[in-house]
């Protein structure tokens, strides 16, 4: 008898402990993104993958744009099914996502043997737009000086690649970003210009709607 029970709680414990492993977990709890920004309008993860390793299953609630800064081969899953067959993601693509009022469980492995590394940005908005981002891929000279941009909503620059110069804002000095993956965050409603220093530079803005 004392057998029957210890195995049918070894049992019980092992069926339990599996089912807590395929439970998805939310954003917050999935140990390759890191939380880098928080506001009404957004939120913005940094999500790195080494070679060979793999997420959990997780969680998407919102609309979400992903910004690619590190290649890798990736094999993606959503809601149990392979949502892509394994493919390179190339630095500087934006692949956007629908999630607001109809979630979505992901996990994703990297198959390559390079760092994956993409940026994450959540649309936090109840009221839902169509469509939830305005992404602008810019490639900037530095003999077209600075370009002048106007948005509604709050907005991500990411830098790809280059150096650029967001110009003073509200009497600040000018800020410069040089290193690939480094990004800048912008209010609504605020104008700002951008430059290329020093060579061709390549950025792209996601804009939240």
């Amino acid at each position: 008898m004392r057998r029957l029970i210890l195995s049918f709680f070894l049992a019980s414990f092992c069926a339990a402990a599996v089912a807590a492993q395929s439970e998805p977990v939310t954003l917050d709890k999935e140990p390759h993104h890191k939380r880098l920004l928080y506001t009404n309008d957004l939120r913005f993860w940094d999500v790195t993958l080494s070679p060979g390793q793999s997420t959990p299953p997780f969680v998407h609630d919102y609309d979400v744009a992903t910004v690619v800064i590190g290649d890798g081969m990736l094999n993606i899953q959503r809601n149990g099914e392979a949502f892509t067959p394994p493919a390179p993601n190339a630095r500087g693509s934006v692949i956007i996502a629908e999630h607001t009022g109809k979630p979505a469980t992901y996990r994703i492995e990297n198959n390559g043997t390079t760092d994956y590394r993409a940026f994450e940005i959540e649309n936090m908005h109840e009221m839902k737009q169509s469509p939830p981002f305005v992404i602008s891929d810019l490639t900037l000279k530095p003999g077209d000086g600075p370009t002048t941009h106007q948005h509604t909503g709050a907005v991500i620059i990411v830098l790809i690649s280059g150096t650029i110069e967001q110009g003073g804002i509200g009497g600040e000095e000018p800020v410069r970003i040089r290193q690939v993956g480094q990004w800048l965050v912008l209010p609504r409603l605020q104008g700002h210009t951008l430059a290329a220093i020093g060579g061709d530079a390549h950025a792209i803005e996601i804009e939240v709607r």
